[in-house]
């Protein structure tokens, strides 16, 4: 019913749409259950005793889980009401984080979860202040907990007094 114009109109329809999904400093993610905003979240960073490590705006401290890989993750059931995953509709690059290491992996679940620099992040439960780092070093659910540095990287040293956590779980 398009005639000869069917195939500019469509033409016309996708162009607009890549030119929609260029220029964003943002990554898309989607699915429930986890640490999740249904209107976005901004990754920021926090500068603490283990140095200059990525965070929500809300203060959150993000974590990385040493089973998981590029594609998966390996915390799920229990797992996910101690170390939630950080799932988000649109997620906003903030000073001095790399949107180009934003990206995200699917979960068995079917959400989306974010990921820098290809680890999947978590916040931990334990966790009731803005920028604690109760989590950092942390053996539970088969795998260690470590925060991640704003270079992608999991800091594997330990906290300082005080701001550890115990391996409880």
């Amino acid at each position: 019913m398009l005639g000869h114009r069917g195939p500019i109109l469509i033409a016309g329809l996708l162009m607009a749409s890549l030119l929609g999904a260029c220029g964003s400093n943002s990554a898309t993610t989607g699915g429930s259950g986890g640490t999740s905003s249904g209107s976005g979240m901004k990754l920021t960073t926090e500068s603490n005793s283990l140095g200059v490590v990525l965070a929500l705006s809300n203060g959150k401290t993000l974590y990385t889980f040493t089973p998981d890989s590029t594609s998966a993750s390996s915390c799920s059931g229990s797992c996910t009401g101690v170390w939630p995953p950080v799932v988000a509709s649109k997620v906003v690059a903030g000073s001095g984080v790399n949107a180009q290491e934003l990206g995200s992996i699917t979960r068995t679940d079917g959400s989306k979860q974010l990921t820098y620099a290809g680890h999947p992040l978590y916040t931990y439960s334990g966790d009731t202040t803005s920028g604690s780092v109760s989590g950092q070093g942390i053996v539970s659910f088969g795998g260690s907990w470590y925060v991640l540095g704003v270079n992608g990287t999991p800091v594997t040293k330990a906290a300082s007094s005080g701001s550890s956590g115990n391996g409880g779980y």
